[in-house]
């Protein structure tokens, strides 16, 4: 396939390599480039690379043409004679002689795989006795389908006396997104999901990326070139390949002979024709075959007749049913053979549905549904279970409102023994009702089931789903009360994964409550329970991790949660958890921004956000926004965080979603301040419950206090900053947390930094241990920022300088840009203010002000790029000015020249 227009991407190397091909010509030498590898690697498209980088260099580029195809369009062909005579190939070097220009001639020979014996016996000729000019011949095949003389012409071309250049293209290596896009156009996907799938082909990626889409150009070339390599075996190989095609991208001969009705023979031998056109490819597996790539076989199956597709699943499930294979093996062609009122269909299809449901959960959703359909209208009880189990499952893979609708006509009629299964399904719907931002209607089915609980098992089951409703409504304490019920339910009847997540969720509690003593006796039972999970039983219960980890992130355990949230995270990735995974990545979102990881941050809770709309739930539709507010705020996109701010405020329903709603509240009051408007972050403490804080959990009080002491400093109310430092102490004492403190610290550092600047340092400098001991970096820096201005107002300039410079690189290795802004400003304003030396001490005075200027920013440990940009200058220009500073301070560095400044600066 043509592929000429698209853009050479990822493959610099081999540019490289035809570079030097090219270059050897002008010695006089001629040359032999050799470019192989699978169809849709770029052979074609590298080829026309050398032909734009020899026309660039001055020669003369032909396209050559086999006898069996034309492989590249071009009004410029050199034809190859046939025959393969001497006596034809010495005609053939003449008239290439005879159209040589000085600058070299390069042919550009592609597809040689489908070249005959006498096109290759030409070449054969041409290479043991090359022209005497330079010429460059460049040879592309698919090295599986090229016969063993073509493989041997460049060993020829060796004895002859060329110069040989070979490139085995591979797959492509990792790309930048801005590469990928090139290369496959806007795609909003998975890219690295994408590339796996693709195995690093070009062409596959380009398929892969337009999947679904249809009518492409890209596509249409694709099944044209599988349609024509199809038309070069024989009938009895083209229906071995579209029989194969129906039992899967791999197979095996057995199978494939059972479907078609024909001896192994003659099966075989069709096999090793489709070998030979590197349609299928042996497998590791003896007697199984697989195709070159599940693309070429979506191709190869969507060519196959629908009713020819159905005899050969009936076919195959057959001979996998008399082969007692495993279950998930017959239900792949049952789904499409099964005939009504097969039972023994709807058994396999069912237990195979729930035999792959964590792995291949959608697959197992289609298997209920076809077990559904197969089962007979009589068999009411087996129709209920089933459409239990399908509600379920949708439930899990985020189809929030199929989920719910099923449920309700389950619930409608399923009976209420036996009462755990019964309990079971009203937790669900009530799960589904609540995600999809019903909360009235989901509080009120379960506490009407629970007044008509009938045993402890049925009650513990009601009592943990209503525990859950009572943390996404803020009502933490009541939230504890019911969890600890459904903990000892848990215990008695023996359920871990239960039991697990009723003490990671006390433990959330117990943080948000103010009893840390309970949350970390808590959490590291649930910590326990979790780690001694098989994955196939915490899959069961993703809610357990998602909120130790939140637990462990509020009680300064960063790596501890990251840990237990990675390990989820992947379980829900391969289990197709979507809507657990948008509640475990704003998890991780939040034990990430605590930890300085702004970027990793932000991308999990983009994801999670993405996710959320996905499988419309306004639950974690709203966590997602909120950690985007907090984050965007962090990083000093203030406009950002008002956006997803006032986008999740908008989004709630009144009274919903408290927890993550005074999140929401405080990063917007946060993105006030820094704007300016101090006096609208004082009066956001009315929506987190006036001066109370009541709407607000106790452990992100103090988070309030702190922002509210400096927002009243900033509107000129020491006053009222007081009363608020004073309130973080109070509020931070009984929780008994190194952070916490930390920022109580921080408030009553800024006071003292307001009234007497150089006696904060102390303070500060306190906070910044609580706060790093926490985990908390970016706001243990914080600290240390206003310990560096205290330092500076004392006269220490050159450890204020010092602590600066460290302070901003950590802000900026975090992506806190505004902070790392107001970091170097303050530098900026620290060097300003301190004495200058006289010239005899170091000479800083010599420099001309861009010269001062220039060290100065050499100083704060920016590159000539980042100079030239910061001064609207070329480098060229930067680094005159530095040689100039260099020469007049007789420095040999840029790291001397920063010293010089810092002594200057700070008088020493």
């Amino acid at each position: 396939m043509a592929q000429t227009s698209e853009p050479l991407i990822g493959r610099a190397a081999e540019r490289r390599a035809l570079a030097r091909a090219v270059a050897r010509l002008g010695d006089g030498a001629g040359q032999a480039v050799e470019i192989t590898g699978e169809p849709g690697i770029g052979k074609t498209r590298l080829l026309a690379e050398l032909g734009r980088i020899a026309a660039a260099g001055g020669c003369r580029v032909r396209t050559g043409r086999t006898r069996d195809r034309a492989t590249a369009p071009s009004a410029k062909v050199c034809r190859l004679p046939m025959g393969g005579t001497g006596a034809k190939a010495a005609r053939f070097r003449k008239r290439l002689e005879s159209v040589t220009p000085p600058g070299g001639l390069v042919v550009l020979l592609d597809g040689l795989e489908r070249a005959g014996a006498d096109c290759v016996a030409t070449l054969d000729a041409l290479f043991r006795d090359p022209p005497r000019t330079p010429v460059l011949f460049a040879l592309a095949y698919r090295h599986r389908q090229a016969p063993p003389p073509l493989r041997a012409l460049l060993g020829t071309a060796l004895t002859g006396g060329l110069g040989v250049e070979r490139i085995a293209l591979g797959p492509l290596g990792p790309l930048t997104p801005e590469d990928a896009e090139r290369l496959t156009g806007p795609f909003t996907g998975d890219w690295r999901a994408l590339y796996r799938a693709a195995d690093g082909n070009p062409l596959h990626l380009r398929l892969l990326a337009r999947a679904g889409k249809g009518g492409d150009d890209v596509t249409a070339a694709f099944e044209a070139e599988v349609a024509r390599d199809l038309a070069r075996v024989s009938a009895t190989a083209r229906q071995v390949a579209r029989a194969a095609s129906v039992i899967g991208t791999s197979f095996t001969c057995e199978l494939v002979a059972g479907a078609v009705g024909a001896d192994e023979l003659p099966v075989l031998a069709a096999l090793d024709e489709l070998v030979g056109e590197d349609l299928v490819r042996p497998a590791a597996e003896p007697r199984t075959f697989t195709f070159r790539h599940p693309l070429l076989r979506d191709v190869v199956h969507r060519s196959t007749p629908p009713g020819r597709r159905v005899a050969v699943h009936t076919a195959v499930a057959a001979a996998l049913t008399r082969a007692r294979a495993e279950l998930p093996e017959r239900a792949r062609h049952l789904e499409y053979a099964g005939r009504a009122g097969d039972l023994e269909a709807v058994r396999v299809l069912a237990d195979a549905a729930h035999r792959i449901r964590l792995e291949e959960p959608e697959c197992a959703v289609r298997w209920l549904r076809a077990a559904l359909r197969l089962l007979p209208a009589d068999a009411e009880g087996p129709r209920i279970d089933l459409r239990l189990r399908l509600a379920h499952l949708l439930g899990a893979v985020g189809r929030l409102r199929e989920s719910r609708d099923l449920l309700h006509a389950v619930l409608a009629e399923l009976p209420r023994e036996p009462a755990g299964r019964h309990a079971e399904a009203v937790a669900a719907c009530a799960f589904a009702e609540r995600s999809l931002g019903r909360r009235a209607e989901s509080r009120s089915l379960l506490t009407c089931a629970l007044r008509g609980a009938r045993d402890g098992e049925e009650a513990g089951v009601l009592e943990f789903a209503l525990a859950r409703t009572e943390l996404a409504d803020g009502r933490a304490a009541d939230c504890a009360t019911r969890a600890g019920r459904a903990l000892a339910d848990a215990e008695r009847s023996g359920d871990r994964p239960r039991a697990a997540a009723a003490h990671a969720l006390l433990s959330l509690t117990g943080v948000l409550t103010g009893d840390t003593a309970t949350a970390r006796e808590h959490g590291a039972s649930a910590a326990a329970h979790l780690d001694g999970l098989l994955d196939g039983h915490l899959v069961r219960q993703l809610d357990a991790p998602v909120w130790l980890g939140w637990s462990e992130a509020l009680l300064g355990r960063q790596r501890d949660a990251l840990g237990h949230l990675d390990r989820a995270v992947a379980l829900a990735r391969g289990s197709v958890r979507d809507f657990a995974l948008a509640h475990l990545l704003t998890a991780r979102a939040f034990a990430a921004q605590l930890s300085g990881l702004l970027g990793e941050a932000e991308a999990a809770a983009t994801e999670a956000l993405d996710l959320a709309v996905r499988c419309g739930s306004q639950e974690a539709r709203s966590g997602a926004l909120a950690l985007l507010s907090r984050i965007a705020v962090a990083t000093g996109d203030h406009d950002a965080g008002l956006r997803a701010g006032d986008e999740a405020l908008d989004g709630r329903a009144p009274g919903a979603d408290a927890w993550f709603g005074a999140s929401v509240v405080h990063a917007v009051a946060e993105a006030r301040l820094a704007t300016g408007d101090a006096a609208a972050c004082l009066a956001a403490v009315r929506d987190a419950g006036g001066p109370g804080l009541g709407e607000v959990d106790r452990w992100s009080r103090v988070d309030w206090c702190e922002l509210l002491t400096r927002a009243a400093l900033s509107a000129g109310r020491a006053d009222v900053a007081a009363y608020w430092a004073g309130r973080a102490m109070e509020e931070a004492r009984p929780l008994d947390l190194p952070g916490r403190t930390g920022l109580a610290l921080l408030a009553r550092a800024h006071l003292l930094a307001a009234e007497h600047p150089e006696t904060a340092y102390g303070t500060a400098m306190a906070a910044c241990e609580g706060l790093g001991a926490a985990g908390q970096v970016v706001d243990a820096h914080r600290a240390r920022l206003l310990a560096a201005t205290a330092l500076a107002a004392g006269g220490d300039a050159r450890r204020a300088a010092a602590e600066l410079v460290s302070v901003q690189r950590v802000f900026a290795s975090c992506g806190a840009r505004a902070l790392a802004r107001t970091a170097a400003t303050e530098r900026r304003r620290v060097l300003g203010r301190a004495a200058r030396p006289t010239a005899r001490e170091d000479g800083v005075e010599l420099l001309t002000r861009r010269e001062g200027e220039v060290a100065l920013l050499v100083s704060e440990g920016l590159t000539n790029r980042q100079i030239a940009h910061r001064l609207k200058v070329t480098e060229k220009t930067v680094q005159m000015h530095l040689s100039h500073a260099f020469a007049k301070l007789r420095v040999p560095s840029r790291a001397a020249l920063a010293s010089v400044v810092v002594r200057a600066a700070a008088g020493t």
